[in-house]
């Protein structure tokens, strides 16, 4: 069993500038049949993912410079999307006692969008682990269709909407290099235990402009 720490892109009232580049890479596409490395990955998400409150973490946010995330493989009636996304983005303040959804996952290998329906669009509040004690508000497509492959190399392709389609856009962003205050946002909400402060917000929206 390997948990990983969370790449995070501030701590203690400061910026991780090393974080914060290694997470604005670009990641790099996955070949099959898959390496034992690709392979460690896998494994490495599955624990990290099984052991934090999350929807979904992108190989880069463990230290990984590869194409794949691990992400809800559903969305069903017991999924609170309101509070999945503010467990995630309170998850560095808790008392951890994993995912609820540690069985609901699914491995999504160099994964992209085909098509979006530019006039559906959702604005939804998203946490991240990788933006701890934060929330934001962001304008995304609603409806797109996607594909992927999955661990066993079956290549998937399905239309996805709501908080499904939100989840696949935002570690898609994660494995292209764009962070989620990369967004035009519409609100932004801090928690009150954060060490985020409004100066420390604007550095680092001057730095990602």
């Amino acid at each position: 069993m390997s948990i990983k720490k969370i790449v995070k892109v501030w701590n203690d009232k400061e910026l991780i500038n090393e974080n914060i580049n290694f997470l604005r890479r670009p990641t790099k596409n996955i070949f099959f049949p898959i390496s034992t490395t690709t392979e460690q990955i896998i494994k490495d998400l599955i624990d990290t993912y099984k052991s934090i409150p999350c929807a979904g973490i992108a190989a880069n946010q463990i230290g990984y410079d590869k194409s794949i995330f691990i992400g809800l493989k559903y969305l069903d009636e017991n999924i609170d999307e309101e509070e999945i996304e503010k467990k995630e983005s309170q998850a560095d303040q808790s008392d951890i006692d994993g995912n609820e959804y540690a069985d609901n996952y699914e491995i999504y290998i160099n994964p992209q969008i085909d098509r979006t329906d530019k006039k559906s669009i959702q604005e939804e509040i998203e946490g991240c682990l990788s933006f701890p004690n934060i929330s934001l508000k962001i304008k995304r497509f609603d409806n797109i269709k996607v594909r992927y492959y999955n661990k066993d190399g079956k290549s998937i392709r399905k239309t996805l909407t709501g908080f499904m389609s939100k989840l696949f856009q935002h570690e898609l962003d994660h494995l292209n290099g764009k962070l989620m205050m990369e967004h035009n946002l519409i609100e932004g909400y801090i928690d009150e235990k954060s060490d985020l402060n409004p100066e420390l917000f604007h550095e680092l929206k001057q730095k990602l402009s």
